[in-house]
């Protein structure tokens, strides 16, 4: 994907385009809250004019990235899954991608009801009328975590399927009897002023409820969060915390993704305090360590330049460079002998992975 790709006309002295798109989660969401938050202060800080276009879905999010529409998405777990080639990528016209990490913001999410459910702890969910987002793996794997805290299945509820940005008005009119989102969605503040509202909290941290989660969704934490809509001053909840990242392909422009990064960090005192979560964007608490998909050229000479990287991370970062090229030639003959038309595709090629392109 090249800048000219995005239709931007132009450049400023530092590289910067004169305009950018950002790809993310539906207005109403604390996601998009927090983009169109740090997207407004790099503009009125002198840069780029930054367009932000939204989907539900996670296929969605990333096409106008992959087809040079948007320079860049922040989503849910799809960057790993477009790594990886899984679920809605393990398609013919997808299958692994060459994406890269940019940015790492961390947010909390949970499971809210209403005050009168009668829902008081993740057991109490068996045979709720429970929520399957439609076209996103990404929740629905966090949403299997949370039943698997409870020592639940998807068999144990009544599974709902909608849009994300559907739940609260179905939570609203009764439809579920339970909803995802990250924390401080603005939709959430206002169901809060409709009806009595209730995180469930995860303050069981034993090791068997841990693991139970972690074998799901190894990707999150168990932590706090405070000040969430149905939340009294002070009150606090436990529940998962995991990064909501930028990303874009290994082929973007160096100096655009280093220059956003650091646009994003150096406007960090105008848009810190705009949202309940932006104060996490800066570079002392984002997530600046590969785990699952390698970081941009862009973003890690940005975090060498801040004592932010190391030959650890360097390491890991380049074990997964040289797995992204394994699992995109692998998939090169997989799709040779395999019916991508048809049959799981994901379960083969879950199975061809795990004999020729294992993780370490």
């Amino acid at each position: 994907m090249s800048l000219a790709a995005c239709g931007n006309a132009g450049e400023d002295e530092e590289g910067m385009p004169n305009q950018m798109v950002w790809s993310t989660y539906g207005t109403g969401t604390s996601t998009y809250a927090d983009v169109a938050a740090v997207a407004d202060a790099i503009t009125a800080d002198g840069g780029p004019n930054i367009r932000v276009i939204t989907s539900d879905t996670a296929v969605g999010r990333v096409t106008p990235v992959s087809e040079g529409q948007a320079d860049m998405a922040r989503t849910g777990d799809e960057y790993i899954y477009a790594f990886e080639g899984d679920h809605d990528f393990a398609t013919g016209e997808w299958g692994p991608q060459d994406v890269r990490v940019v940015w790492g913001p961390i947010a909390p999410h949970g499971l809210l009801v209403r005050d009168d459910s009668g829902i008081e702890s993740f057991e109490d969910l068996e045979g709720a009328d429970f929520p399957r987002i439609t076209a996103n793996p990404s929740v629905n794997n966090k949403l299997e975590a949370f039943l698997a805290y409870g020592g639940l299945t998807w068999d144990d509820v009544n599974e709902v399927e909608l849009g994300y940005g559907e739940q609260p008005n179905a939570l609203e009119n009764g439809e579920i009897d339970v909803l995802f989102h990250q924390i401080y969605g603005p939709d959430l503040y206002e169901l809060e002023n409709s009806f009595d509202i209730r995180w469930l909290s995860m303050d069981d941290d034993s090791e068997e409820k841990v693991e139970a989660v972690t074998d799901i969704a190894p990707g999150v934490e168990i932590g706090e969060f405070g000040g969430g809509p149905g939340q009294e001053e002070g009150e606090t909840a436990q529940s998962l915390v995991y990064p909501l990242p930028f990303m874009t392909y290994a082929d973007t422009d160096e100096t655009l993704v280093y220059e956003t990064v650091k646009a994003i960090n150096d406007t960090y005192d105008d848009y810190k305090d705009s949202t309940a979560n932006t104060e996490q964007w800066n570079v002392e608490n984002s997530d600046t360590e590969p785990k699952t998909v390698p970081f941009h050229p862009g973003t890690v000479r940005y975090l060498e330049e801040n004592d932010a990287w190391d030959e650890e991370k360097e390491a890991r970062n380049n074990e997964l460079i040289e797995r992204g090229e394994s699992l995109r030639s692998g998939w090169e003959d997989f799709v040779a002998e395999a019916d991508t038309d048809g049959g799981d595709v994901q379960e083969e090629w879950t199975a061809y992975k795990e004999e020729n392109v294992p993780e370490e």
